[in-house]
C-alpha cells in the first residue's frame, strides 16, 4: 500500500468526542506514550468514514490512543498472524512548538512481529511491542539502503538521536494535521520527529480479509 495522508476526514466535533474518550481514562499504559485502549464507542465514531476509504476488504484488529510529550522510538505495529495489514494514524491534538509535529514513516520494513528499537537508550519493557537494543541497522530490516541517512533529513526531523543511529533508513514526513488520517503499510518502520510540546492521537490497525 502506498502511504497516503488525507485532510479534513473528521469534523471538529468527532475529533473532540474522540479526545473526550481518551481523557476519560484514569490510568494510561506505557509512560512514554500514555496509551489507552480503543472501545466500541471509538469505532462507532470512525467506522463509517474509514469504510469509505478502505472498503470492506479489511477488518479491525487492534488500536490505541496515545499522547507523546517527547519523541518516540522507531517501531512497527505488525503481527505476522495478520499477514497483510494497514496502520491508520488519526491526529487528534497538535500542541507542538510552531505546530511542527510530524510522523516519520520510513521506506524500510520489518517482516516479523512488532518491535521498538531503543537506539542509544537502555532496553525497557513495553506491554505489546518487544524492545530491542541498538538501532534498526543492527537487524535484518527490508530495504536497508546501506548508506548514511540524508544529512538534511536528519538535521530537520530526527536529531533526537545521533545521525549514525539512522544508518540505512530513508523516508518521508507527514504533518500532524488535526482531522486528517495517515494510512500506511503496517510493516513500515515509523517514529515521531524531534518535536517539542505534545501530540495526541489515535492509531487503528486493519488486516486484509483472506478467504
Amino acid at each position: 500500500m502506498q502511504t497516503t495522508q488525507l485532510s479534513n476526514i473528521f469534523s471538529d466535533e468527532e475529533r473532540q468526542s474522540l479526545l473526550e474518550i481518551y481523557y476519560s481514562h484514569k490510568e494510561y499504559d506505557t509512560e512514554e506514550m500514555k496509551k489507552a485502549p480503543v472501545c466500541d464507542q471509538t469505532l462507532a465514531i470512525v467506522e463509517d468514514r474509514i469504510r469509505q476509504l478502505i472498503g470492506t476488504d479489511y477488518e479491525y484488529v487492534s488500536g490505541n490512543y496515545y499522547e507523546h510529550t517527547k519523541p518516540f522510538y522507531p517501531h512497527t505495529d505488525f503481527r505476522k498472524e495478520w499477514k497483510e495489514s494497514i496502520n491508520m494514524v488519526i491526529p487528534l491534538k497538535n500542541r507542538t512548538e510552531n505546530y511542527d509535529g510530524k510522523l516519520v514513516i520510513f521506506d524500510q520494513m520489518w517482516e516479523d512481529d512488532s518491535k521498538t528499537w531503543m537506539m542509544t537508550h537502555p532496553v525497557t519493557r513495553f506491554s505489546v511491542n518487544t524492545a530491542l537494543s541498538g538501532c534498526p541497522f543492527d537487524y535484518p530490516i527490508t530495504g536497508h539502503t546501506n548508506e548514511k541517512m540524508d544529512l538534511l533529513f536528519w538535521q530537520t526531523h530526527l536529531k533526537q538521536f545521533p545521525s549514525w543511529c539512522w544508518q540505512g533508513l530513508s523516508g518521508h514526513t507527514y504533518r500532524y494535521e488535526e482531522n486528517s488520517i495517515i494510512i500506511f503499510n503496517n510493516k513500515k518502520l515509523h517514529c515521531t520527529n524531534n518535536f517539542t510540546g505534545s501530540k495526541t492521537g489515535l492509531t487503528l490497525r486493519y488486516k486484509k480479509k483472506h478467504v
